[in-house]
């Protein structure tokens, strides 16, 4: 049976190779996977304590994340 779900190992694969500003597919080809998967699995889940929160616009391009943003850890506001 094919693997279907990201494990912890394979998560952090995706962190790190966002961080190093790797493409999607080249983060795909390690873990065997299609790169809509990793392109899924960046995002943040939100729930109902962030549900009337703004989105930061970092997320909306690539890398889709806002890691090496300055206001990261001083509740920018977004």
């Amino acid at each position: 049976m094919k693997n279907k779900h990201l494990t912890l190992s394979d998560r952090n694969d995706i962190q790190i190779g966002i961080e190093q500003l790797k493409p999607f597919s080249a983060i795909a080809a390690k873990l065997g996977k299609d790169p809509s998967e990793v392109r899924r699995n960046r995002v943040i889940k939100e729930n109902s304590s962030t549900a009337n929160c703004e989105a930061c616009p970092l997320l909306k391009k690539a890398p889709y994340v806002c890691n090496a943003c300055p206001k990261k850890r001083s509740n920018c506001g977004y």
